[in-house]
């Protein structure tokens, strides 16, 4: 699933709030599903109250299959009786802004303060990384629901540094942006579960090897740019340098394509998705982590990625192959970036850190941990958020 949202509720819970999320009851980035009834279902999860919306499961390549849903959600949050009676803060988080029709109408209900708070920039991220037109009607009727939030919530919150000249240009006040990063959970390390049996034998007979193992743990996509983990493995002349990617996504099986033409068979090993509690485990096994995106122009207004907080809490260096603001490896100190899509660079960057002494790669680890700890930990975002929210209250 996606965490942010449960991570936030998960501290207001725990300083005494009320909290209620409205989600679709299937979403292909969840590991596990709710219980589907064809109709409205509550549950409680860590305190917070979940009530699932009917939708209809889909493939996740299918792009008719993800529009009929996002319609069908949408539909079902405007014309399905919520069984919310009263809130004093409403938030609409979601990848498209569709829902914020029936946010802005729940705000007038309860004379609630209305927070949009974005992920991701649909329709832009739509129109520059999938080559979607703007003309498209459904992307015309995107982009008039986010004007719609710009313009009427009382406060906008960005994953995304440098989103607020774009946002400001779709229409919203400046004095309403808030950057809030996804965090990270500082419980995991006391949560954190074991791997399967066959994970550890072939991760322990890598290591016994003596191989220095680079980790990726995620979606396997082409966004993430493992084809250029791929590519500068294939110019690093040394067998001891191997990839551990865990993960599944559409783009593994073009990804196995390319290293068998590149002949780098021998230094990658693919196991499949594990649960986000054993993502801990997994990382004390691998020397350095990467994450890769590829060369956008939307990556402008920066990025937050949540692998990155769960690589820095581990305490591993990290290589940053990503060109975007706000560069929290350089400010942490935490490993090495180097361009993105480069795989000369690449290269380069994993064979400077496989020359520095274990001990140097420990320094940069814990330089991750303390500033992730310091800057990212839920608690710290969570009153942020909701600090800022209650000063709106008070204008």
């Amino acid at each position: 699933m996606v965490y942010g949202q449960y991570y936030l509720a998960r501290e207001w819970v725990k300083k005494g709030h009320e909290v209620c999320i409205v989600s679709a009851s299937f979403a292909h980035t969840r590991f596990k599903q709710p219980e589907q009834t064809g109709k409205i279902q509550e549950e409680y999860i860590d305190g917070i109250r979940y009530i699932w919306l009917p939708t209809p499961e889909y493939n996740p390549k299918s792009s008719i299959g993800r529009i009929k849903s996002i319609i069908i959600y949408t539909l079902r949050c405007r014309f399905m009786k919520l069984p919310v009676s009263n809130a004093d803060v409403v938030i609409c988080s979601s990848h498209h802004p569709f829902p914020i029709y029936t946010a802005h109408r729940l705000a007038r209900k309860f004379k609630a303060k209305l927070v949009f708070e974005v992920r991701d920039l649909w329709p832009l991220t739509l129109i520059e990384l999938g080559n979607v037109s703007k003309q498209n009607p459904f992307i015309v009727l995107m982009q008039r629901a986010e004007d719609y939030a710009y313009k009427h919530a009382d406060k906008v919150i960005s994953v995304l540094p440098s989103a607020k000249d774009y946002m400001v240009g779709r229409g919203m006040e400046p004095e309403k942006f808030l950057y809030i990063p996804n965090g990270a959970d500082l419980s995991t390390e006391l949560n954190a579960k074991g791997l399967p049996q066959n994970y550890v034998e072939t991760l322990e007979l890598i290591k016994a090897n003596g191989k220095f193992i680079i980790g990726y743990v995620g979606k396997i996509g082409l966004s993430n740019a493992l084809h250029t983990l791929v590519e500068a493995s294939a110019l690093i002349n040394d067998n001891d340098i191997v990839v551990v990617i865990i993960g599944s996504g559409a783009f593994i099986t073009d990804l196995k394509i390319l290293i068998k033409k590149l002949e780098v068979s021998e230094k990658f090993y693919f196991l499949d998705q594990i649960e986000k509690d054993q993502v801990f485990s997994f990382l004390q096994y691998i020397d350095v982590a990467y994450v890769g995106a590829l060369k956008s122009p939307l990556y402008r207004f920066g990025m937050s990625l949540t692998k990155l907080n769960d690589y820095m809490l581990a305490s591993k260096p990290i290589i940053y192959a990503v060109e975007a603001p706000n560069n929290i490896i350089e400010l942490s100190g935490s490993g090495i970036s180097c361009e993105a899509e480069n795989p000369e660079a690449l290269s380069q960057a994993i064979q400077k850190l496989k020359n520095l002494s274990a001990e140097d790669r420990k320094k940069m680890g814990t330089l991750g941990r303390e500033w992730i700890i310091k800057n990212h930990g839920y608690k710290i975002l969570a009153d942020r958020f909701l600090d800022n929210v209650i000063k709106t209250n008070d204008q």
